[in-house]
């Protein structure tokens, strides 16, 4: 963004007070349009930087609307320079109320300005904060939070790291975030998707042809690219047309996770589906999906998958379109054996999840043969197994270890949790928006695991399979929420729920 600003103003000559203009009236709009035909006691905080200048024009804006408005400002008049500086002097010589916070009666007082405000407007820090929120700014931060009524925040959160979306100390947690130009990575990222509440990106005036010099590799991710997935099947298709998905799930005890990646590759739109399980299982699991042949490999005593079925395993995958092995295999040695002899073949698509990445030990190079004709699908503990680092480093940069793995790898990489990174070797990723905390039940994942291999049987790209495959999923699993509640929720509710969310998608 910071470079996208400089080509506007730089380039193109369109001034900075012009684009702050902008940014300021959006603000005034969004804060008119929830509150229509009211007069407010609004609350405006504003830093020394340009994020202050957006908050004072929003500031006089809403005075001239009629609105009762007192400025805070959170630096001394010298503190402001460059464009904040101009913004303050019609504030001056408008005459309207402005106050220095610097003594302690001047926080009193801003306490209890905020604690009675309709609005409280967040204009303290944008998107260059890189230090640790504390002190005078933190007091500033938490004045902002004790307003009982709408909390708008300018372009992000002040205290909210604008690329990890991780605090940086005290963080304003804001009710609607008005984001200028584009999405910021830290406002879609937990948890910065919890403090910057309702996101809304406002046009400012920057031209598309700047943004479209950008070399952006990062992505939202929408239902467009589900639509195209799922285009009109042509009248003289069969069942062939639509791929032949072979799933190598299940041991002892984990039966289940083959039958739900199994019903939900059907879901996701598979011509064709064979569940391969270890042997004394077949019976288990032989009439449990109808639609679903099945085949039995041999096993260990332990009731999982042995390495003397690699042969009959490379036989059924030759003779199908794609290969999800993972969900519920255990992590036995031999179980680890077959998934190294597998990831020897070349010649199909492949999604490994679950005990197909944790019998990797973190070798990735195993997984560079396959290169993005395969898919990974790690949630952060996985995660933190292929790259060698701690759940915690995980979590705190998402974007920065799906790519990093991916990059290692060569395959497209799921990152699984809150804000679901898919990731491509390449570089480019997308970032997903559906899904919700009822999805942190078992059986979920394998789900996924059923809904990609479906896709990649049906000749999709990995990188159009996973990242489709995970917006639906997600979407699915909101549309059950909505009926049955977070709390209820169930691998088989956001099963049932496919159908019909993707004809929402489609029909929408």
């Amino acid at each position: 963004m910071k470079e996208i600003d400089r080509r506007t103003i730089d380039d193109l000559g369109i001034s900075s007070l012009v684009l702050m203009e902008n940014a300021g009236l959006a603000l005034v709009d969004e804060i008119e349009r929830r509150t229509p035909d009211e007069r407010l006691r609004i609350t405006v905080i504003c830093g020394p930087g340009n994020n202050g200048g957006d908050g004072m024009v929003a500031a006089r804006h809403l005075a001239d609307r009629g609105h009762e408005v007192v400025v805070f400002l959170a630096a001394p008049r010298s503190a402001f320079g460059g464009d904040a500086k101009v913004q303050l002097r019609p504030l001056t010589r408008l005459e309207m109320e402005i106050m220095v916070l610097s003594s302690q009666s001047s926080y009193e007082r801003a306490f209890r300005r905020a604690a009675h405000s309709d609005v409280a407007v967040d204009s303290l820090f944008g998107t260059g904060l890189t230090r640790v929120v504390e002190g005078q700014w933190a007091q500033c931060v938490r004045i902002l939070n004790s307003c009982p009524g709408l909390v708008i925040s300018a372009d992000v959160p002040s205290g909210l790291d604008a690329r990890t979306g991780h605090p940086l100390g005290e963080c304003v947690t804001a009710d609607v975030t008005v984001t200028f130009g584009l999405p910021k990575t830290g406002l879609v990222l937990f948890p910065g998707a919890q403090f910057a509440g309702e996101v809304v990106v406002a046009d400012i005036g920057i031209p598309r042809a700047v943004i479209d010099t950008m070399q952006l590799p990062g992505q939202l991710l929408g239902p467009d690219l589900v639509e195209h997935v799922y285009e009109d099947r042509w009248p003289d298709t069969h069942k062939g047309t639509y791929g032949h998905l072979l799933l190598c799930c299940g041991s002892a005890g984990k039966l289940g996770s083959g039958i739900l990646a199994s019903r939900g590759a059907l879901r996701a739109g598979a011509g064709l589906v064979t569940l391969a399980v270890p042997v004394s299982a077949l019976h288990m699991v032989d009439t449990a999906t109808p639609e679903v042949m099945t085949a039995a490999l041999p096993e260990t005593a332990e009731g999982s998958f042995s390495r003397l079925g690699a042969n009959g395993l490379k036989k059924l995958v030759k003779e199908r379109d794609a290969l999800a092995i993972g969900p519920g295999i255990s992590t036995h040695p031999e179980v680890g054996e077959l998934v190294r002899e597998v990831l020897k073949w070349e010649g199909f698509p492949i999604v490994l999840d679950a005990d197909a990445l944790n019998v990797l030990e973190g070798d990735l190079n195993l997984l560079r043969s396959r290169g993005s004709e395969a898919v990974i699908t790690p949630h952060p503990g996985e995660m933190s197994r292929l790259i060698g680092c701690g759940k915690e480093e995980v979590q705190a940069d998402r974007i920065g270890a799906a790519l990093e793995c991916a990059g290692k790898s060569g395959c497209v990489v799921v990152l699984k949790g809150a804000g679901t990174v898919v990731a491509h070797p390449d570089g480019v990723y997308y970032i997903n928006t559906t899904g919700n905390p009822g999805m942190a039940s078992g059986g979920t994942g394998d789900v996924l695991t059923g809904m990609i291999g479906a896709l990649l049987a049906r000749k999709c790209s990995p990188f159009k399979s996973a990242a489709a495959a995970v917006y639906l999923h997600g979407a699915a699993a909101d549309a059950a929420a909505e009926k049955i509640t977070e709390h209820a929720l169930t691998a088989t509710d956001i099963i049932d729920s496919l159908g019909l969310t993707l004809l929402g998608i489609r029909t929408e």
